[in-house]
């Protein structure tokens, strides 16, 4: 983004923003533009294997459970959409090659609210982790939203991409679980490496 830098002093000197308010501007253009190009390359790909429909599917249920539980974070492009791609398309895959009875289903997501109920949510390292309150609200929302997946499988017997619904929130739940024990993992370290630092020679 050397662009953006050129017009850094630009934007410090005609709207007096400070150098806090421009990294948080540089942070939501850099997010767009890495994120739209992810989109674009995912429609592509899918597209090309005749799978678009169930991309779009896919990531409508991802988006909504995982903006408000959190999961997995990649730092780098590559790796994110490397990842991104093969969990779309194991999803995909295991709408379309496993179908489980109905109350599996209901019983894998009941538990699934109950573990977003515990340990969601979990954050980026490289952003503040929300408030106490915050992260009450996201857990709840969260949970409403699989309670409405629950409901919709109950109800509705017959509706598009069903087996999607079931297969994308049950691999969100477990990269929360992944993402959570990953971060106490580096917490523990960063502990005793804290430990180790404060004893004497």
């Amino acid at each position: 983004m050397s662009a953006f830098k050129d017009i850094s002093p630009y934007l410090s000197r005609e709207f007096q923003f400070s150098e806090l308010e421009i990294a948080r501007i540089r942070y939501v253009i850099i997010s767009f533009i890495s994120e739209t190009s992810k989109l674009a390359i995912l429609f592509t790909v899918f597209s090309l294997m005749n799978r678009r429909d169930e991309l779009l599917a896919a990531i409508v249920v991802l988006l909504s459970i995982r903006n408000f539980t959190g999961g997995i974070h990649l730092s780098h492009y590559l790796s994110c959409l490397l990842f991104t791609f093969s969990f779309l398309l194991g999803a995909v895959a295991l709408a379309e090659l496993c179908f489980p009875p109905l109350w599996i289903q209901i019983l894998c997501l009941t538990a699934g609210i109950f573990i977003i109920g515990i340990i969601g949510p979990v954050s980026s390292d490289r952003r503040p982790a929300p408030s106490r309150k915050k992260g009450n609200v996201f857990r709840i929302i969260a949970c409403t939203v699989v309670l409405i997946y629950i409901l919709l499988l109950l109800n509705v017997k017959y509706f598009p991409f069903r087996n999607i619904l079931f297969w994308v929130s049950i691999l969100q739940i477990l990269q929360l679980v992944a993402a959570k024990l990953i971060k106490l993992k580096k917490e523990r370290k960063q502990y005793h490496e804290k430990i180790h630092k404060n004893i004497p020679v």
